[in-house]
């Protein structure tokens, strides 16, 4: 339920979630905390009882933090002339986190949004980690050493808290574990378009003896704060907070929206228009121009949109929104991809909607000019010159594929990554298509989506990526100054080291994959011949057909959603177009780093791909498949290549090994 004061809203209670926790939306501008706090308390009671998966009333600690430390930094902040800042009380995005003391939501002074993560405690001693009154909280290693002494990391994260008789983590470190935490599952805090700072406050802490703990710093650019340091909070406080009047920082908090989400889980939301995605602004700007365009068609030459973007972009994502939006508002629309795995997956993901999606031939033989209001074409770097079977196909004088497309609807859009072109017979490049359009008298809209969305919309790791396959590769700096790399990226010295690092994942509850270049043959296609084989002693096989019977291995098309995907490698016609959460690439000796350049091997090429002619082209095709099974990943990347000099190059440019 809401309160309304005729200002804003304030959610002050939540439905329970069952055997998790819900969101907790416990959150006040600071000067209301101050004005009344006797009664804020009851409501954050409230909350915290609602959100509880078992109902649970809070405990006497819980509610003496609200009334004594949530107060002590509202206070700080009124004082300041920040009332207007908000204050979230016990805020997590994800029923995984932890939940995080006081999130502080307002505009920074150079205008843009300003987040800081407050850990508090309300200790009144602190004293140095020392293993001789406990062991209790100390790493495996120091709870076992005879000498007493500690580890470095110990030495420096811990503290013997002696109100609970043990070490705990220095709050510092807490509040680092916080800020990673609101990292990965808030997509708001992965495009670094915003201020995230975090800090730990012990406002008892007045005893002298116990000053220490503000001058170790275990993370790096996260203070902390006593009682006895007043002047320092409000200089923190001042330098992150401007005293402007603005509730959108709240808001965007409270969109919780889970950056660690996988597309094809999420496509039924999305067409049906409740996905907990959140779109960019080029992305809206795409959505409703083109939504536009289908409920008013422009008179004139017909308009024929071309979105375009790297890998992670989010085409898909737009494509979809695009197609719920205009089903739920009566259009006939269809989706058609050059990927086979996606479109499948994504039919298969939308119950009552399924027959949105369908094939470039039907398409071509079952329809007439301008019979659909909308057609997407996804991934449309994949399509073919002409529709590759059936009777349409059958015809000597037959369109284009980007005929079909443009002629059949009023309102035609194309999805295209020129960077994922990987065969001979894939044709379309961006410049190509709008020819090819122009050609047909039509008016190309172009549309540039240029953010990142998969892998925690880390544009390093994007860019890093792009830069390390055009033979300029860029150092691997994941944690520099306050904003902390998102995205996890590492190497491997062998296959089965990278395997067993990724079962690790697999076990932990993530969707894992690995995959490799084409460089070895496939001999069957049940998914269980170890044809994949870079080093001795390992090989897997390949993920299998379509239509093999083998129990337990999911379809070619499903090798990335299904369950037993990680049995098998995948290859780029599998994993185009799809996303895991963890990603191992193999590197064959197709491609390999020699004198400052890659080098190509032709005589390890076995796909599709060795019909390109030139060895220059074939190179671009080869690095544009790498580039594609490097991006499947949304939160981790391992890669391994057979080839030395290569793993070098990685370990040269800073690439942690597991």
């Amino acid at each position: 339920m809401f309160e309304a004061d005729g200002r804003h809203r304030k959610q002050v209670g939540v439905v329970a979630g069952g055997g998790t926790w819900s969101e907790l939306e416990a959150f006040w501008p600071a000067e209301e905390l101050v004005r009344d706090p006797e009664r804020y308390i009851p409501k954050i009671a409230a909350c915290y009882k609602a959100a509880h998966p078992k109902g649970k009333e809070p405990s006497d600690r819980d509610m003496g933090s609200w009334r004594e430390s949530v107060y002590a930094v509202a206070t700080t902040l009124t004082d300041l002339k920040l009332g207007q800042v908000y204050v979230f009380v016990e805020y997590r995005v994800h029923p995984s986190m932890n939940p995080i003391d006081v999130v502080l939501a307002g505009g920074h002074p150079d205008g843009e949004l300003s987040f800081a993560a407050i850990e508090l405690k309300q200790w009144s001693e602190a004293e140095r980690p020392d293993p001789s009154k406990a062991r209790d909280g100390l790493c495996a290693q120091c709870r076992k050493a005879i000498t007493g002494s500690l580890c470095n990391d110990c030495a420096v994260e811990r503290v013997f808290a002696p109100c609970y008789g043990r070490h705990k983590k220095h709050p510092a470190m807490q509040v680092k574990d916080n800020l990673d935490a609101l990292r990965r599952h808030h997509s708001m805090f992965d495009d670094r378009y915003v201020h995230l700072v975090g800090a730990a406050y012990l406002h008892n802490l007045t005893d002298e003896e116990s000053q220490w703990i503000s001058r170790v710093r275990p993370a790096a650019d996260i203070p902390t704060f006593t009682a006895r340091q007043p002047a320092d909070l409000r200089k923190f406080l001042k330098s992150h907070f401007s005293p402007t009047a603005d509730a959108e920082a709240a808001q965007k908090l409270l969109a919780r929206h889970r950056s660690t989400s996988l597309l094809t889980s999420e496509v039924g939301a999305i067409v049906n228009g409740y996905t907990t995605f959140s779109l960019l602004e080029k992305q809206h700007e795409a959505v409703d121009g083109i939504m536009a365009e289908v409920r008013t068609p422009s008179p004139g030459a017909k308009k024929v949109y071309v979105v375009s973007g790297r890998a992670g972009t989010g085409k898909s994502l737009v494509a979809l929104t695009v197609l719920g939006q205009a089903l739920n508002e009566g259009a006939d629309a269809r989706f058609v991809s050059g990927g086979v795995a996606s479109r499948e997956n994504f039919k298969r993901g939308v119950r009552g909607k399924g027959k949105a999606f369908t094939t470039l031939n039907q398409i071509a033989d079952k329809l007439g000019p301008n019979e659909l209001d909308l057609l997407l074409c996804d991934e449309a770097h994949r399509l073919t010159e002409r529709p590759m079977t059936g009777s349409f196909s059958m015809r000597r004088d037959a369109e284009s594929s980007v005929s079909v497309i443009v002629s059949r609807a009023k309102v035609p859009v194309f999805f295209i990554d020129g960077d994922q072109r990987l065969f001979a017979e894939e044709i379309w490049s961006e410049s190509a298509l709008i020819d090819a359009i122009h050609e047909l008298r039509a008016e190309v809209v172009p549309i540039r989506l240029d953010r990142a969305l998969r892998a925690v919309g880390s544009s390093t790791y994007d860019t890093w990526v792009q830069r390390l396959l055009l033979g300029d590769p860029l150092p691997w700096n994941p944690d520099v100054g306050e904003d902390r790399e998102p995205f996890e990226l590492y190497y491997a010295d062998s296959a089965a080291q990278m395997e067993k690092f990724l079962q690790s994942k697999l076990d932990a509850g993530l969707s894992t994959r690995m995959s490799a270049g084409m460089c070895w043959k496939w001999t069957d296609d049940m998914g269980t011949a170890p044809d994949v084989a870079p080093e001795e002693g390992w090989a897997r096989p390949w993920n299998a057909s379509d239509n093999h019977p083998t129990p337990g291995i999911p379809k070619r098309r499903f090798w990335a959603t299904d369950p037993g995907g990680f049995g098998q490698i995948g290859c780029v016609h599998t994993a185009q177009g799809l996303e895991y959460e963890w990603g191992g690439v193999i590197m064959g000796p197709d491609l390999t780093w020699a004198a400052d350049s890659w080098a190509l091997d032709r005589q390890h090429v076995h796909s599709k791909a060795i019909r390109v002619r030139s060895d220059d082209e074939l190179a671009e095709r080869i690095r544009n498949a790498y580039g594609v099974l490097m991006t499947r990943s949304i939160r981790g990347t391992v890669l391994y290549s057979v080839d030395a000099a290569t793993r070098q190059l990685f370990a040269d440019l800073g690439v942690p090994r597991i």
